[in-house]
């Protein structure tokens, strides 16, 4: 089984603007789900020269016209590679307080844990495709393709303020044998391709969290 091609997509002003609006609607056959309880190796373990987001899953929604058939299962890849960032941490002692009702409190139990912010996530999937090619010529195998496009949308959080998020997508395919089951193997190969999507995604999301702020009007003329 080998990936054939992967690659991240433009993270455009368009789908920048609908992050704001995500939180707070339900959009096409979006499935507003929370993912799984995920033990973050990031709680309590200082990063040194980042800092740190406490990361608050909204669920996992798909696109007018997109059927996966895999919310749950996306739910679950995206909370654990979020876990896998020390930069993001999806639990942190005493962090009860809910943001929308009491952001005093929220915001208070955060600095005790030593986090400045936090973030409001939610995972989209744009497309879907697959397809079930003849054997090439000369060939006795079948060829299974599966490929995926996703999105990450976030806003801080209480205040959800600034948006920011990232994009991938992935192609996988492989042989299958004129009487194998294409749909579980299909399965496999579109858990395959949308594992390496949300990884695309989570570090594309980091990255653009870890460029420094931009500075102000009134900063740039102090500066002068």
């Amino acid at each position: 089984m080998a990936i054939t091609r992967s690659g991240l997509d433009r993270f455009d002003a368009v789908v920048v603007a609908g992050m704001l609006a995500l939180a707070g609607s339900t959009v096409g056959n979006s499935v507003a789900r929370a993912a799984p309880a995920v033990k973050s190796s990031a709680v309590n373990v200082p990063v040194i020269g980042h800092e740190r987001f406490f990361v608050v899953i909204h669920g996992v929604e798909e696109a007018d016209g997109v059927k996966s058939d895999l919310v749950p299962e996306l739910g679950r890849l995206f909370a654990e590679e979020i876990a896998r960032h020390p930069e993001l941490a999806l639990r942190l002692p005493g962090v009860s307080a809910d943001p929308a009702t009491d952001p005093v409190a929220f915001k208070e139990s955060l600095h005790r844990n030593g986090v400045n912010r936090a973030l409001d996530m939610s995972l989209r999937v744009l497309e879907v495709t697959s397809a079930l090619e003849p054997p090439p010529e000369g060939k006795p195998f079948r060829i299974l393709k599966r490929g995926i496009r996703l999105a990450i949308f976030g806003t801080t959080l209480p205040e959800k303020l600034m948006a920011i998020g990232g994009d991938g997508d992935a192609n996988v395919a492989a042989e299958i044998r004129k009487n194998e089951d294409d749909s579980a193997e299909g399965k496999k190969l579109m858990l395959e391709a949308a594992t390496t999507a949300i990884k695309q995604a989570v570090d594309m999301t980091v990255t653009k969290l870890e460029l420094p702020a931009p500075m102000d009007a009134k900063a740039k003329k102090k500066k002068k």
